[in-house]
């Protein structure tokens, strides 16, 4: 029972990787571990090529944010720069002494 269904399974991975068999093994008789091997790499090819191309999508993806987040920035200096030409710094040490000079108000 188990061994049918062992060999049914090896029977339906040489049929799906009839491509690859193909490539690699022309004309020689392949035995159920050359099969599970070839299955293996299979799967392994195509677990990498899914994770680089998924790599390369976020790659792209955090260098677009990255470009916007930059033009944004500049935007917002140059704005910041035109307003900041007309408006007077505010001196922390000036606010300091005028604390200073009232007192701090204390409740008790």
């Amino acid at each position: 029972m188990r061994r049918d269904r062992i060999n049914k399974c090896i029977e339906q991975l040489k049929i799906l990787l009839k491509t690859e068999i193909k490539a690699s093994q022309p004309c020689s008789k392949l035995e159920k571990a050359d099969i599970l091997e070839m299955a293996v790499i299979y799967l392994k090819n195509t677990a990498d090529a899914h994770a680089r191309s998924y790599s390369e999508a976020h790659a792209q993806s955090y260098a677009d944010g990255y470009s916007r987040c930059i033009e944004e920035t500049a935007r917002f200096l140059s704005a910041h720069k035109q307003t900041q030409k007309h408006s007077k710094p505010v001196d922390s040490c000036q606010i300091t002494s005028e604390i200073a000079k009232h007192g701090l108000w204390r409740p008790w």
